[in-house]
């Protein structure tokens, strides 16, 4: 039985399966496994996994009849062997001692729910704005909402679940943690699924119940840059199958989800970060139609 399962649920990833595989097969002082679950891809992803799977017997590799979305994340879990579990994607590159330094956290502080690190962003989104010279009013919006809605630095949290949970949705610090390192089997009863569609932040901070987040404080991951990319944040959420509406209120399932579970309480006291989370839609669409009149302007 491997001590680390790590996930790796792709779709159409061919373009970084190559590095990213190999990448995870350097893992140092590791026992692992790597569950891939490719969610039906139309590219040469399927190729690329299969001629691995000749090499190393430590790869498994699934493809789905059709894209399944976030189940994909879900099935790789159920599948998982280690005591150990992370999910990495395919554009992340991580340090060849990312698993080992976030599997020692966990061995030696029981209290300890997840282990991550410090992450910085890499690719092209990202160099254009460190090299960009115009400073004129999309790249100051751009600057503004990726500082808001894109926090890099990861939180470490510890104490009162209400003071924990009061910390993350202000800083809006869970896109990298989950990520991390968790046990297996508690995570297993951690995830939450019923958020559609988004799970990321509703299972941290139910993880917040069950004890406390660690960062080492090293950037051991680089996180790709083409999530919320050049295309624009709604032919992002597109790609993953949503109509206008839950594009446009894609917080709002998650909302609903902490005044049922935590009640009203702490509701109340998180409303005014709750609401920002619930107009990131809205943000994220002003910030495209601006994108798209200056395009236009420039091709003229």
């Amino acid at each position: 039985m491997p001590e680390v399962t790590i996930g790796l649920p792709v779709y159409n990833g061919e373009k970084f399966l190559k590095e990213k595989i190999t990448s995870i097969l350097k893992q140092i002082d590791t026992d692992f496994e790597i569950i891939i679950s490719d969610n039906a891809s139309s590219d040469n992803t399927k190729e690329i996994c299969e001629e691995f799977l000749k090499q190393d017997k430590r790869i498994i590799y699934h493809r789905q009849k059709n894209n399944i979305g976030f189940e994909s994340f879900l099935y790789i879990l159920k599948q998982a062997k280690g005591e150990y579990f992370l999910w990495t994607a395919v554009d992340d590159k991580i340090s060849e001692d990312f698993v080992k330094k976030n599997v020692e956290v966990l061995k030696n502080n029981k209290n300890i729910v997840c282990s991550a690190s410090q992450v910085k962003y890499f690719g092209e989104k990202t160099n254009n704005m460190k090299i960009c010279e115009d400073d004129g009013i999309i790249l100051k919006i751009k600057k503004k909402i990726y500082k808001q809605f894109s926090p890099l630095k990861n939180i470490p949290t510890q104490g009162k679940f209400e003071k924990k949970i009061r910390l993350y949705l202000k800083s809006r610090g869970h896109h990298h943690i989950f990520y991390g390192v968790f046990r297996t089997e508690q995570l297993k009863k951690i995830i939450v699924t019923n958020t559609d569609p988004t799970y990321d932040l509703p299972t941290i901070i139910n993880a917040l119940k069950h004890g406390d987040i660690h960062v080492i404080d090293e950037v051991l991951m680089l996180r790709g840059d083409e999530g919320v990319s050049a295309g624009g944040f709604f032919n992002f959420k597109r790609k993953m199958r949503l109509n206008f509406l839950k594009i446009l209120f894609v917080n709002y399932p998650m909302t609903k989800w902490v005044l049922k579970n935590f009640g009203v309480k702490i509701f109340i006291k998180n409303l005014d970060s709750l609401i920002i989370w619930n107009v990131e839609g809205l943000f994220y669409l002003f910030v495209d139609i601006i994108r798209k009149i200056n395009s236009k302007g420039k091709e003229k």
